[in-house]
């Protein structure tokens, strides 16, 4: 066979190879991946929520105080040392550097049971957005069952939960996601 032959073969292979690859290949999703800061801030809700559930162990009951205080108590009542790991573990470390959680309003909302699921599954601390969204697009929410929820501002606005042209997931007494009204600074 000549090389006049094999060329156009090849390319020819080459043609519907590529063409194969682009239509076998996944539809890519409407949502992007999330920053690699929501992963980091996935991490330290959990370290606080297993904190939380240790300060329940050795005091009878989760925290009482209110927003930040809530999980700050930690550090306060000793039982995380009071170094700057540990306080970095307590802060969003979300590219914006807003770098607030919000903590659950203990005084309007308290914890019916803590660790809970199922129907009583309950909000206990997000990302704190007042300044701004802290990661972009996204922000963490840690429930009382130890699962970290993580809302997309561009999905919840094709779901109609928030309205179009929305640029903050607010936290508080004046969210439009009831379950984010239970928390405060």
């Amino acid at each position: 066979m000549s090389t006049r032959t094999v060329v156009p073969w090849v390319v020819a292979l080459l043609g519907i190879g590529l063409l194969w690859w682009t239509r076998m290949r996944p539809a890519e999703s409407p949502f992007p991946d999330v920053p690699s800061d929501v992963h980091a801030c996935q991490e330290n809700l959990r370290a606080i929520y297993a904190g939380l559930r240790e300060y329940k162990d050795r005091n009878g009951s989760a925290p009482t105080q209110p927003g930040r205080g809530f999980f700050e108590e930690l550090i306060t009542s000793g039982l995380w040392e009071d170094t700057p790991e540990n306080r970095a573990r307590l802060t969003c470390p979300g590219k914006n550097g807003h770098g607030t959680y919000a903590g659950r309003d203990t005084l309007n909302f308290p914890l019916t049971k803590f660790p809970s699921g199922g129907a009583d599954l309950q909000t206990l601390i997000a990302c704190d957005n007042a300044g701004g969204m802290n990661h972009e697009g996204a922000m963490n929410v840690l429930r009382s069952d130890g699962s970290v929820v993580t809302y997309r501002l561009d999905e919840l606005i094709v779901q109609q939960k928030l309205p179009v042209g929305t640029v903050n997931i607010a936290v508080g007494a004046d969210s439009p996601l009831e379950t984010l009204r239970v928390l405060t600074d």
